[in-house]
């Protein structure tokens, strides 16, 4: 009998961790993979900080205790060896992640009324998943078909510094509102920045289309409510079809649509523009 779910960081699989603690009535255990003492509380901390706006379940193992850890469940690493087993999704999909407190969190006035988070591309990806960032991502011209459409989000985590100007043409071309470009300098970038610090953000929106990533995660534990096409590599170690059954068995309008280097680019295009038409 599993007793606790491990974390070891706190990007997207770990918010993907906490709900399936939530899930199975486990609490969570921060075991960061560093060797020396201090180097693993620092982190430990951080990741505490960040992670503990999901799920007030969740405690720091000593550095003295962290290989000697009995009936816990590392689900992330079953996710990624491919030894998850895809039933586990119904019971995910049934789990919400519902924080305690969202006072005082950043509020996103400039956005509109009506929102859709668009996630064309990957310019940082950890390369865990078994893809790397330019295999997850997609040509602009696949959606080209949203050009003109108003109130779209950038939800791609990018480099605050080198990839600014990449970020500010992508925003040009499809007039992107991009959290941090005109307020709120302090969430520009997405990479580093707190999760809570989006919830204003993600709570405002009506849809969303793009690669998987840790918005995937967010809004899917947080926000299953709003309607996603998700977009991922099919080399990739996520079951998505598997995820998008099991959500949608719940009610919810969750898209998962593969591709890989052999696909019709053309034909993605389409059928994309189909479903958001």
């Amino acid at each position: 009998m599993k007793k606790t779910v491990i974390i070891r960081s706190q990007f997207g699989h770990e918010i993907m961790a906490v709900n399936f603690a939530k899930a199975f009535d486990l609490n969570v255990v921060i075991v960061p993979n560093k060797d020396e003492k201090e180097a693993y509380e620092e982190e430990a901390q951080k990741i505490f900080q960040n992670m503990s706006f999901f799920y007030n379940r969740m405690s720091i193992v000593p550095f003295e205790e962290k290989d000697n850890l009995e009936n816990a469940w590392d689900v992330i690493g079953e996710l990624k060896s491919g030894k998850l087993d895809d039933a586990v999704w119904d019971k995910f999909a049934a789990s919400k992640l519902t924080p305690a407190d969202t006072t005082g969190l950043p509020t996103y006035p400039g956005m509109s009324d009506c929102n859709m988070l668009f996630i064309p591309q990957k310019l940082i990806s950890d390369g865990e998943c078994g893809v790397t960032a330019a295999q997850q991502s997609l040509p602009l011209s696949v959606f080209d078909f949203l050009k003109g459409t108003k109130g779209l989000v950038l939800g791609q985590h990018f480099h605050k510094v080198n990839d600014l100007e990449t970020v500010k043409n992508l925003a040009r071309e499809f007039n992107l509102y991009v959290p941090g470009l005109t307020e709120n300098p302090e969430v520009l970038g997405i990479r580093g920045v707190q999760h809570k610090a989006y919830y204003n953000m993600y709570a405002r929106l009506n849809a969303s289309i793009g690669i998987a990533g840790t918005h995937t995660w967010i809004m899917l534990t947080m926000f299953p409510e709003i309607p996603q096409v998700i977009l991922y590599n099919t080399h990739g170690v996520e079951h998505w079809k598997a995820i998008e059954r099991a959500f949608r068995n719940k009610g919810y309008n969750i898209r998962c649509i593969g591709f890989n280097e052999n696909s019709d680019l053309k034909k993605l295009s389409q059928e994309l523009e189909a479903i958001i038409r």
